[in-house]
């Protein structure tokens, strides 16, 4: 279900088209595939703060269930293939639905930034449910 972009970046730009892209070793973008069609794009990147700070477009096609197990396996293939053990998250507060999936996944609410996001973090040795 998700696989890591190295190269024909249009398919992140058909999903996310509004993301500004950058080719980095230090920027990883998984694609979130279901039944062969793209339905969702997570891209995880270095910031000031330790830890890689993700983004995510998730289509009608993926919510519940199946954005659940994309977070998973998102961060499961993120813990297994890079040195980082922190996933951070900024959520405005106003997305219901991405606040319940953040505490669905098993994210940790460490406040709010200088911009009103709710920020989350999920660790590689913390607990988070798998569905």
């Amino acid at each position: 279900m998700i696989e890591c972009i190295t190269s024909n970046f249009r398919r992140v730009k058909a999903l996310a088209p509004q993301w500004d892209m950058t080719i980095s070793d230090k920027v990883y973008y998984l694609m979130v595939v279901d039944g062969g069609e793209d339905v969702g794009v997570m891209v995880f990147h270095t910031c000031d703060e330790p830890g890689l700070l993700m983004h995510v477009e998730l289509g009608h096609d993926c919510r519940g269930a199946k954005a659940s197990a994309a977070y998973n396996e998102a961060f499961q293939w993120i813990f297994d293939n890079t040195e980082h053990e922190i996933l951070l998250g900024r959520i405005p507060g106003t997305t219901q639905h991405a606040r319940v999936m953040a505490r669905h996944v098993g994210a940790d609410f460490t406040g709010v930034d200088c911009d009103g996001l709710m920020c989350y973090n999920v660790t590689k040795y913390g607990e988070r449910r798998i569905t």
